[in-house]
């Protein structure tokens, strides 16, 4: 197996690097990046490759132009009977038909220009994207005429697939009428000729008989503005035709061009060597210019990936702050606890002997798991809601700042669900915060560990001692300290001096920190969780950072070797 040189293997590696940048993003030039993507990519694939592979590979000349421009009838014409269907319906080239020497036919039918479309031979009435293969010995060994589809074709499809023939020609026989050499869509065509250096010649069909002299001189100035001058242009006048093909004599230098480019190897080469430069040549600006717009992207997506970090993170703050701030402890809560440890007692005991308050609240909470069961429930209720309120504010947030942001909108795609927390969040909120409860309780039975302690803690029960922990955590705005004065000050203060009473006051700012950072991490894990919604979907909508960064490196590559080639 043949040994592809370091310029075959880095252009193909930067038609792969070019179609891994998808730019799915409607921002700044991404249209105009995707068709150029497109474009040199399949450049590279259908002409540049297998060119470079094998410059003695016969010369592939295709006929392009604009709707009603003649093709068809002028391909016939060369070689000598209808191989490509013409009439009046538009458009009259359903798939492109290619016409060579049968010497020649291997080298079509075997795929390595345009790998991509189909080969099918014969006379079949083909349609699409396919290569209709036909050799024909009116032809010379050495040149391949493609009859291309219409450049300006009501199909877009049609459009597409003229503009891949043309980029995989050696040379562009390019096909427009007297009435409409003027206009804009041929012109596009040409420049792009003129800026990527391929060979040209013009043909300018259905003159009126003697408008030649005025026609083509205006034609001549036109290519000299466009920087085209010297381009060859053949003039075809108007004739009858018969069995669709015009007259030998009115394609006479036509053909002889054709003829001269079979036979002299030397002129063959120059041709297809200045196409061949011309497009190497413009392929480090092309690629560059697609570089650019998937950067562009990756500064949206990172743009929007940083509104939604900063989104969650601050909502996690503010929920941090709320859980700190007694708002848990109202309502129900405050009601529930003061039912089971009696607080209207034990407030006149406040200033008692610890031994007492612990006795006490002891005395009236033991064997009430009802009552302590109620409080959990509680609890558990209002953090749900909590956290499922402040989620909801994210979301409805995060949202708002892709709306204010470039691809923000399409990247949510309508998405109403997206503006509130999601249904996993909402079902996944209650089995944290019992797994939290657990945790509580894990730290309560780790702390009462030595058998006095242990004694204390399950006389007075260790659900209603996790429930002390809990009130007192969330009533406290900076951790526990025994001097703080807390919210609600009657409950959380006979709270924090049952946990004093069993535990001692070191131990129960150890235990409040340990609680607060395990509902810190579920609370924040829940948050995050939510929050890859929208991650996913910028993923899903955003090329990889790494792709912008490998198109890079591959122009970058394809740049060094060609110049050592």
């Amino acid at each position: 197996m043949a040994i592809d040189p370091p310029l075959v293997v880095a252009l193909a590696e930067l038609g792969d690097a070019l179609r891994a940048n998808q730019l799915q993003l409607d921002i700044g030039p991404a249209e105009a990046a995707r068709a150029g993507r497109d474009e040199l990519a399949a450049q590279i694939t259908d002409y540049l490759v297998p060119r470079l592979r094998r410059l003695d590979a016969p010369m592939l000349v295709v006929l392009g132009g604009s709707t009603g421009s003649g093709k068809s009838t002028i391909t016939n014409t060369i070689v000598g009977h209808q191989v490509s269907p013409a009439g009046v319906l538009r458009p009259t080239t359903r798939a492109p038909v290619l016409i060579c020497h049968p010497d020649d036919e291997a080298w079509f039918l075997d795929g390595d220009v345009l790998p991509d479309l189909p080969r099918i031979t014969g006379e079949s009435d083909a349609t699409g994207a396919v290569l209709r293969v036909s050799s024909n010995p009116a032809l010379d060994p050495g040149l391949a005429i493609i009859d291309a589809p219409d450049i300006d074709s009501v199909e877009e499809a049609n459009r597409d697939l003229a503009t891949q023939l043309l980029a995989a020609a050696d040379m562009w026989l390019f096909a427009t009428t007297a009435i409409r050499y003027a206009d804009a869509v041929p012109w596009d065509f040409l420049r792009q000729a003129q800026s990527r250096g391929t060979s040209l010649a013009i043909i300018i069909n259905r003159i009126p008989t003697g408008a030649s002299a005025e026609i083509v001189p205006h034609l001549e100035s036109m290519l000299t503005e466009a920087e085209l001058d010297g381009t060859p242009i053949f003039a075809i006048e108007h004739h009858e035709l018969s069995d669709e093909m015009l007259p030998a004599t009115a394609i006479s230098s036509l053909r002889g061009l054709l003829i001269e480019l079979a036979t002299d190897a030397e002129r063959r080469a120059e041709v297809v060597k200045a196409t061949l430069d011309g497009a190497m040549g413009s392929v480090a600006a092309r690629a560059d210019a697609v570089a650019s717009a998937s950067e562009e992207q990756q500064v949206a997506a990172s743009n929007l990936k940083r509104a939604i970090d900063d989104v969650y993170r601050d909502a996690g703050t503010t929920l941090h702050d709320d859980i700190s701030s007694g708002n848990l402890l109202r309502g129900e809560v405050l009601d529930r606890w003061q039912e089971l440890i009696g607080t209207a007692e034990l407030m006149q005991a406040v200033q008692s002997r610890i031994s007492l308050i612990r006795d006490r609240i002891t005395s009236l909470v033991t064997g009430r798991t009802g009552a302590t069961a109620e409080v959990q429930g509680e609890i558990n209720s209002t953090l749900e809601q909590l956290l499922i309120d402040h989620a909801d504010r994210a979301a409805a947030t995060a949202v708002s700042a892709w709306k204010r942001l470039p691809a923000g909108r399409q990247v949510l795609d309508g998405d109403r669900s997206l503006d509130r927390s999601s249904d996993d969040f909402r079902a996944a909120v209650g089995p944290e915060v019992r797994s939290w409860q657990d945790d509580i309780l894990d730290l309560v039975r780790e702390r009462g560990a030595t058998k006095r302690t242990t004694a204390r803690v399950l006389a007075v029960g260790i659900n209603s001692i996790g429930i002390a922990l809990m009130v007192v955590l969330f009533a406290q705005t900076g951790g526990i300290t025994g001097g703080e004065i807390a919210i609600g000050a009657g409950t959380a203060g006979l709270s924090q001096t049952l946990l004093s009473a069993l535990f001692g006051e070191q131990a129960v700012r150890e235990l409040a920190t340990d609680a607060r950072r395990l509902l810190v991490e579920r609370v924040t894990s829940l948050l995050e969780t939510d929050a890859d919604r929208y991650r996913s979907l910028l993923s899903a909508s955003v090329t990889p950072p790494e792709h912008a960064t490998n198109l890079r490196a591959a122009v970058d590559k394809y740049q060094a070797a060609r110049v050592g080639s």
